[in-house]
């Protein structure tokens, strides 16, 4: 089963247990180390190794004594500015969209003096549930400028905005980030796999590009099992 597969063969084990137990629930016990080991046609350390890197990834956890168990990995989002696309793919996670709602709307006060557009003017409003490994992960509320009309009416939306902006001519480069912690309303809960009345992190960015005008405005609000903000700190 093994032998034609590349090496390191732990590597080629370890692709084919992550594709595995994206199938799986959580916390479905995988086979033990010696039926894997059987099941490869390889080493007991080999298989260990693929395991610590499934571990390490936090797709699965190891009880010594009990087995391994499928997990969901959490998401750490850093300071560098990516685009929930990238942060996924970064950690070998299947990034997709589903567009919930796209239409032209006046523009909310918040976000008119987050885009700097006038408090009567028209946006567009984009509302997408956005999925790692076909799991939801987060329900996004983005306002564009209605210069980028033609841009949406082309793009692929079940992919990355940023991406989509970036081949029309506009870099996302800047932006400011909000985060809280908040009660996901019924209707985002529903739609995010979350109990009624579950917590959410919500993040509020504004993006600016090359010569800071403001290219969009989005609200995600992120499941609080998968989702989580990491800063470096320092004294000044």
């Amino acid at each position: 089963m093994i032998g034609d597969m590349p090496t390191p063969k732990h590597l080629a084990i370890t692709n084919t247990l992550r594709e595995q137990c994206r199938d799986l629930p959580a916390g479905s016990r995988l086979p033990s180390e010696k039926e894997l080991a059987v099941q490869f046609q390889v080493s007991r350390m080999t298989v260990r190794q693929a395991l610590d890197t499934l571990a390490a990834e936090g797709r699965v956890e190891r009880v010594p004594g009990s087995g391994t168990f499928v997990r969901r990995p959490t998401v750490a989002m850093g300071p560098n500015l990516t685009s929930f696309t990238e942060d996924m793919r970064a950690r070998g996670l299947l990034p997709r969209s589903r567009v919930v709602a796209l239409e032209e709307v006046v523009v909310p006060p918040e976000v008119a003096t987050d885009l700097g557009v006038e408090e009567d003017a028209k946006v567009i409003r984009m509302e997408r549930l956005r999925f790692a490994d076909d799991e939801p992960m987060c329900l996004e509320v983005a306002y564009l400028p209605m210069r980028f009309r033609r841009v949406l009416d082309e793009a692929d939306l079940e992919g990355s905005l940023h991406e989509a902006l970036a081949k029309a001519g506009t870099v996302v480069a800047a932006g400011s980030r909000r985060v809280r912690a908040v009660t996901a309303p019924s209707r985002d809960a529903e739609l995010l796999g979350l109990p009624d009345q579950a917590p959410a992190l919500e993040i509020v960015d504004v993006f600016c590009d090359a010569n800071h005008r403001p290219v969009h405005r989005s609200r995600s609000r992120y499941r609080f099992d998968r989702y989580e903000v990491m800063s470096e700190l320092h004294r000044v």
